[in-house]
């Protein structure tokens, strides 16, 4: 499944150096350049860029505005800062920026950052095309095997060596490790803490917990899990995306 990429900076060696870098990853099928935030915007509203990369410092418009026009045109584009001004970080926060790259930057973190947004982007394509398919759960427990349907399950919780699977009909303890459980789920499914992984589509509210943590809530259920404050921006992040797509 190809992933198209747009690269934007007005320094035509940066430009071509990023190019040169995402050209290696065998799933992204075309790169397309501008040279300023306003091509950057034309460019999003003529094609179906998954990924933007784009620099802060730029004539006409300035990155971070033209990726406030981008998000308000399709908030499902992946946009990655690659820029030399570190105190735009917080500012690139307010667009779910998928990364934040200081130049001159590490070939070697921009493909990490690349392969990664890659695999969400396919994930979260794949999971679109199997969504009207009911995609199902299956985990064994003793000599029995279990069948769900994935948009049943409100969360998974670790306890020990055992996982607890939480549906509106079943309370099931099984042995299989959260790694192993997340490479089965869809997009709509989210590491929130270390012992909780939940359905985005079934959070209902957010509250502060404690120092560490909040305490997530499950529409139509009395269920509560975790949500780990190291993760609650990515989380936000995915909740805002996953709602808006509902919507």
């Amino acid at each position: 499944m190809g992933i198209n990429v747009l690269v934007c900076d007005d320094d035509k060696i940066v430009r071509n150096h990023i190019v040169k870098v995402a050209s290696k990853l065998k799933n992204i099928e075309f790169i397309k350049t501008a040279e300023n935030g306003l091509q950057a915007i034309q460019g999003i509203k003529k094609s179906g860029f998954d990924i933007l990369i784009i620099d802060i410092d730029m004539p006409y418009k300035n990155g971070i505005e033209a990726a406030k026009d981008i998000f308000k045109i399709n908030p499902d584009v992946y946009i990655i800062f690659v820029t030399g001004f570190r105190e735009y970080a917080l500012d690139a926060f307010d667009v779910y920026s998928f990364d934040y790259i200081l130049k001159p930057f590490n070939e070697k973190r921009l493909t990490a950052t690349l392969e990664k947004a890659v695999s969400e982007i396919n994930l979260k394509k794949n999971a679109r095309e199997s969504y009207n398919n009911e995609e199902k759960f299956i985990f064994k427990k003793d000599r029995d095997r279990y069948i769900v349907n994935l948009n049943d399950i409100y969360m998974f919780e670790k306890n020990g060596r055992l996982t607890r699977i939480y549906t509106s009909e079943i309370q099931e303890d099984f042995y299989e490790s959260f790694y192993d459980i997340e490479k089965r789920l869809s997009s709509n499914f989210f590491r929130s803490h270390k012992s909780f992984i939940v359905n985005i589509d079934k959070v209902n509210k957010i509250l502060p917990y404690n120092k560490t943590s909040f305490e997530v809530s499950f529409k139509e259920c009395e269920l509560k899990s975790l949500l780990s404050k190291k993760n609650e921006i990515k989380f936000l992040n995915e909740l805002y995306l996953h709602k808006k797509k509902v919507i």
